[in-house]
């Protein structure tokens, strides 16, 4: 068996050689971790998929292609570290025996910040796969802790999470295109290179984000997918040329209500909802210029498309077998529609206050967006259909 260390770069993979592995394992693309190398890294990676006779990396194998496999059939064995993010450290391990190939995510925790937040990624994405039967998020195949020993004697802790590999989806940010200066979402396509979405598909990205959040919403203890952003690449696309942008959702760092005050069981259920959907909308609209820059807001096509995404994954929730769903998103959509322009300007409030306790770093942006964003949400959702008769969405193509 063969093992390979690689880099993944837009231009393809890149070897490493000793030289490269002796060099300090960065934290952040400004820090050094002080003990550990690159080496260490890719070399504790290895140990924990194939000790213990390759317990782990036999789960992950099956998991992944519902076929048993023996290590001894493995030919070749890459580790690919394919992202650096400020919690975790993101590799993909590709199997290759004489049949098949088989690829799955290998996410490394190495701070006491970044392991507390693995161990409970891994418990909320156990949880809601289990809960649920939509496939949006990762299956996990297998959580283990492990300990380095560096050349210079030093233990450091490592948390390693296997997890699906989602094969060609790719991030996306917002931009602006030097063409004609104008905001476009570029999808990070690494096989076929970069390119911009479509007005179409930029729209139906935004749509399915959107469904997502909303399919996860627990109506009971009102808990929903939080602590997600655009920024980190969180959402990826599969988008093909001819067809529907397909998305995924890679993490769930955080499964709760969106304010304290809805933790009692006391609270209006139509009411946590609501301040749910309000945050689902400011927050969509939330990037980083080229996933690197400075905060960005989405144009105004985002609005629409995060009605009726959100809307359609309140409906998903039939195939949950929730009698009530339909009938729950339409007094929601009922009870947004009732709102004059008064009303709808102070439903905002407790939600402004909340961004300006916890989000102070968004919150200049968001303060300088938010009339308009509640003058064009109000008008979207005045201008949104839910038909009854073929269970299915409409909205209008905005201007």
């Amino acid at each position: 068996m063969i093992v390979t260390c690689l880099f993944s770069s837009p231009e393809g993979d890149i070897l490493l050689d000793p030289e490269d592995l002796s060099r300090p394992f960065l934290l952040t693309p400004e820090k050094a971790h002080p003990h550990l190398t690159l080496g260490d890294y890719f070399d504790t990676m290895r140990k924990c998929i194939l000790d213990d006779g390759g317990e782990l990396l036999k789960g992950a194998l099956k998991s992944a292609s519902r076929k048993n496999f023996n290590v001894e059939e493995i030919q070749r064995i890459q580790i690919r570290s394919e992202k650096h993010g400020l919690l975790y450290h993101l590799a993909s391990v590709e199997v290759i025996t004489a049949k098949v190939r088989v690829k799955f995510t290998l996410s490394t925790a190495i701070s006491p910040n970044g392991i507390d937040c693995i161990l409970q990624e891994h418990d909320i994405l156990q949880r809601l796969n289990r809960r649920t039967q939509f496939s949006f998020l990762p299956e996990i195949y297998g959580i283990r802790k492990t300990s380095c020993r560096t050349a210079g004697g030093k233990a450091v802790e490592m948390v390693m999470l296997a997890a699906q590999w989602f094969e060609d989806y790719h991030e996306w940010h917002v931009t602006t295109d030097p063409s004609d200066h104008r905001q476009k979402i570029e999808i990070w396509d690494l096989k076929r290179g970069p390119r911009y979405a479509s007005s179409r598909e930029a729209a139906l990205i935004i749509e399915e984000c959107s469904k997502i959040l909303a399919c996860y919403y627990d109506y009971e203890n009102f808990d929903h997918i939080g602590a997600w952003h655009h920024a980190a690449g969180d959402f990826i696309v599969k988008c093909p040329r001819d067809g529907k942008p397909e998305v995924k959702l890679t993490t769930v760092r955080n499964y709760a209500p969106l304010m304290a005050a809805f933790s009692g069981k006391e609270v209006d259920p139509t009411i946590a909802i609501l301040y749910f959907f309000l945050d689902t909308t400011v927050r969509m609209r939330l990037d980083r210029l080229d996933g690197v820059g400075e905060m960005v807001w989405l144009d105004d096509f985002a609005v629409g498309a995060t009605v009726k995404g959100f809307f359609e994954g309140l409906r998903l929730g039939e195939i949950e077998g929730d009698g009530t769903a339909a009938a729950r998103a339409d007094n929601l959509l009922s009870l947004l529609q009732s709102f004059d322009q008064p009303e709808f300007i102070q439903v905002f409030d407790p939600l402004l206050a909340h961004y300006a306790a916890h989000d102070s770093n968004n919150m200049h942006l968001i303060g300088t967006h938010i009339t308009d964003h509640m003058r064009f949400l109000r008008r979207a959702l005045q201008d949104f259909h839910w038909s009854r008769t073929n269970s299915s969405l409409h909205t209008p193509v905005s201007n």
